[in-house]
């Protein structure tokens, strides 16, 4: 299978499909012993949105979209959903953060570096020191548990920052804005089968405002298919239970072919002339890179099973910062969340948390870029003939791959990278 079809779906986006079916078969959460006890139904209190009020034009498409969604997708449900979505406005808090996520909106140095800090580092090794059930999780599941704690840490800070918008709001203003409709209709599918299944009461189905829940910030369909109950206790609670946490983690990432005892990525240096438009792209054993001038950084080498592997180059700041090859348990770590600068930020969290030495070559300082600046980028690639794959002022592997595409034909470095000085090369070219 290649890598690029390994990105297509993941945390933010719904990652479900497993990439390796030769892990072990991983058994299903434990059926309970009882029924589960109906949840009490309780009137919706709408959250007023930090950006005003929806207008009255936007209440009507909105309840407009609800009905035709109850119609549409409810079916034997349709009464139940009908009264979970009553009362309910569109939260243009999850609008606007949406069009803002900073993995794909600040410098992958800036990114990482805020993740890597010492605090977290050093509160993650406590972590792991004084929990000795994760060896039980990372013997089972295969995946390292430095990767659940760095996941632990960066998704809700060690469990403290889990998000508390309803769950079901969140899913439904974003399936009423449209960027995502089929994808979040999924997700407000799956959040109100939790609901009527008696899963998790409506007031206590919280989350953050893409609808991700849990300590490790489950999307509702992977929580429904891959939560554990870790701690044996006869519920599957990834709200209140760092063992249930963490063990769902792992199956997740188990599910999505992590690969037991290889590595995510390895720093690499790339030698004078090297052909950048291949980065971000070309999908390839250890020899290839190898006969193409690419060195480990520090030394080195690969396991056989690795060497085996194809892996990519990423170059997340461009021809003037780090170079990493990317293994297949790089974009393991990318059905979490789909971006480059996170699995970068994971993997480096996690090999910290090992005592493995960072990165060698120091991160380009870039302010981060407005979502005027991304759309302009991609509004020129599209107007000069190269296909971002949207318009959407998400900056992901589509607009690099159009940036890359542009840069060959000018005869300039094909790094994709995207800054301000190509962004205003692009616009003024484009005349956007």
């Amino acid at each position: 299978m290649r890598m690029t079809s390994r990105l297509i779906l993941c945390l933010v986006v719904a990652a479900c499909a497993p990439m390796a079916p030769d892990l072990p078969p991983i058994s299903p959460t434990p059926t309970p012993t009882s029924p589960p006890q109906q949840p009490q139904r309780l009137p919706v209190t709408p959250v007023q949105p930090s950006t005003g009020e929806a207008t009255p034009t936007e209440v009507m498409e909105f309840n407009t979209w609800r009905d035709s969604f109850v119609a549409r997708r409810g079916g034997a449900n349709r009464e139940a959903w009908a009264y979970e979505l009553a009362g309910l406005t569109p939260d243009h808090r999850v609008i606007d953060r949406d069009r803002s996520q900073p993995e794909f909106a600040r410098g992958a140095g800036d990114y990482i570096t805020r993740a890597l800090t010492a605090d977290r580092i050093q509160t993650g090794r406590d972590r792991i020191g004084s929990s000795p059930w994760m060896n039980a999780i990372q013997d089972q599941y295969g995946v390292p548990k430095s990767i659940l704690v760095g996941i632990w840490a960066q998704e809700s800070a060690f469990g403290r920052i889990q998000g508390d918008m309803d769950v079901i709001r969140s899913l439904a203003t974003l399936a009423w804005e449209g960027r995502r409709r089929e994808w979040a209709e999924g997700q407000l599918v799956n959040a109100l089968t939790i609901v009527s299944e008696g899963r998790r009461d409506r007031a206590r189905l919280t989350g953050s405002w893409a609808g991700a829940m849990g300590q490790t910030q489950f999307m509702p369909d992977n929580y429904l298919r891959l939560a554990r109950d870790g701690d044996g206790d006869g519920r599957v609670d990834i709200w209140g239970s760092d063992v249930d946490a963490l063990a769902s983690t792992a199956n997740l990432l188990a599910n999505a072919g992590w690969r037991r005892n290889q590595r995510w990525a390895l720093e690499v240096t790339l030698p004078s002339g090297f052909d950048y438009s291949l980065t971000d792209s070309a999908e390839q054993p250890w020899s290839y890179w190898r006969a193409r001038g690419v060195d480990l950084v520090g030394g080195g080498d690969l396991t056989h099973a690795e060497a085996a592997e194809n892996a990519t180059i990423l170059l997340p700041s461009g021809a003037g910062g780090p170079a990493f090859l990317a293994l297949p348990n790089h974009y393991v770590i990318r059905r979490y969340n789909n971006a480059m600068s996170y699995a970068l930020a994971i993997g480096l969290l996690a090999d910290a948390m090992d005592d493995r030495p960072g990165v060698s070559r120091a991160w380009p300082s870039e302010p981060p870029l407005s979502r005027d600046q991304r759309l302009a980028l991609q509004r020129g690639l599209q107007a000069l003939g190269y296909d971002p794959g949207g318009v959407d002022g998400i900056v992901g592997s589509g607009t690099r791959r159009a940036l890359r595409q542009y840069q060959v034909a000018r005869g300039l470095i094909a790094d994709g990278y995207v800054n301000e000085a190509v962004i205003n090369r692009i616009r003024s070219e484009a005349g956007v």
